[in-house]
């Protein structure tokens, strides 16, 4: 009898366990038919920053290192300091000759003002020229009146007639010295040009100088996290030499490469979770930010050419990116080029298979698909 009990217990939970997996089975095809099935996730995807080559703008000698290895630098920040001497020479020439042309513009606005005197000098002179032959032609008048009654000596007829030629003779010498007086005005007016050209080109000189100066402190461009240092006090640094590495640490995003068959759903704006190799016990979340216009085949550096005699078809990957968005908390933690796995969720319509162009700025070529017969 306790034998017969045995054996239908064990069939009850055979029964039962049989049961509890049919059940299983049903909820895990369930949730698959209403979310699995729109979850496209891949391993083939990485964290990646927009790193940049700190590299100096001039041939001159390292004279200070400013930060350390793996050191998190602000904006601004001075990261490497070169030898100014030659820079610091410059820029007092620069400073020298510009004083120089200040000068000439002065002297040259000097001298306009002194031949606009000489200008009103000359009108004045020709002023009592005309009145003085004015004078002469009068008395010449009067004379030749006294002389055709014989009241006047023929003597002072010619004499009064010198006078009158004099006069005249002066008034058509000061009208040629206004002439000059005018011309050489004009000269003084093209000298202050010259002058004023020559000051703005020393200024232009002036500030070219101030900025070689300036790259010999290189700064941050951005925040970040140094890495990848090379240089050392006394290293020659020229443009095709990298001294370090910025990583903008906080502005990290995902370039996940899906299959082709995976992205037929993917949009932009559609959510995404992300599981870090280095933090199991986090999840990431973020949000598709855009779809490469071509496969990673595409644009590497030599691209597969299939029109050969032997083919063989591969899938290919389309590189998608994934830009993160919580915990916040978590974020600073995360490093460039560590494994990720993310997770998009294909039922949300998302915005589009492309970036939204902007509302203002450069003319963007519309790329949008065109579905024939929809217009």
């Amino acid at each position: 009898m306790a034998s017969i009990a045995r054996t239908w217990i064990k069939r009850l939970i055979i029964a039962l366990v049989i049961v509890v997996l049919l059940l299983a089975g049903l909820w895990k095809g369930w949730h698959w038919w209403q979310a699995g099935r729109f979850i496209e996730e891949t391993d083939n995807a990485y964290l990646h920053a927009d790193s940049v080559a700190i590299r100096s703008e001039l041939n001159t000698r390292v004279i200070g290192v400013n930060v350390d290895h793996n050191q998190r630098v602000h904006v601004g920040d001075t990261l490497v300091t070169l030898d100014p001497t030659d820079y610091q020479d410059d820029l007092a020439q620069a400073r020298a000759q510009l004083a120089q042309a200040r000068a000439a513009v002065t002297r040259a606005e000097r001298s306009i003002e002194l031949q606009k005197a000489v200008i009103e000098q000359r009108n004045a002179d020709i002023a009592s020229a005309a009145a003085q032959l004015k004078e002469a032609r009068q008395t010449l008048s009067r004379t030749k009146t006294l002389v055709s009654k014989s009241y006047s000596s023929r003597q002072q007829l010619d004499s009064d007639q010198a006078g009158f030629d004099v006069a005249q003779a002066r008034v058509s010498a000061s009208k040629a010295a206004l002439t000059s007086a005018r011309r050489q005005l004009s000269v003084d007016g093209a000298s202050l040009e010259d002058a004023e050209a020559s000051r703005d080109n020393a200024q232009a000189a002036l500030q070219a100088a101030q900025h070689q100066l300036d790259k010999t402190h290189i700064t941050a461009p951005f925040g970040g996290v140094v890495g990848n240092v090379t240089v050392e006090p006394g290293t020659y640094a020229q443009p095709s030499l990298t001294l370090m590495t910025l990583v903008p640490v906080d502005s990290l995003y995902v370039v996940a490469n899906y299959k082709e068959t995976q992205v037929a759903r993917m949009r932009v704006g559609q959510s995404v979770h992300i599981e870090v190799d280095a933090y199991p016990d986090t999840e990431f979340t973020g949000v598709v930010e855009s779809l490469a216009p071509a496969t990673g085949a595409q644009f590497s550096l030599l691209p597969q050419d299939n029109a050969t005699g032997n083919f063989n078809k591969i899938v290919q990957r389309i590189p998608v990116r994934i830009r993160l968005t919580g915990p916040e908390k978590m974020l600073p933690y995360l490093h460039s080029g560590l494994s990720v796995v993310p997770s998009v969720d294909t039922r949300d319509e998302g915005q589009g298979l492309y970036v939204a162009a902007p509302l203002s700025g450069p003319v963007v070529r519309d790329i949008t698909p065109r579905v024939p017969g929809a217009d």
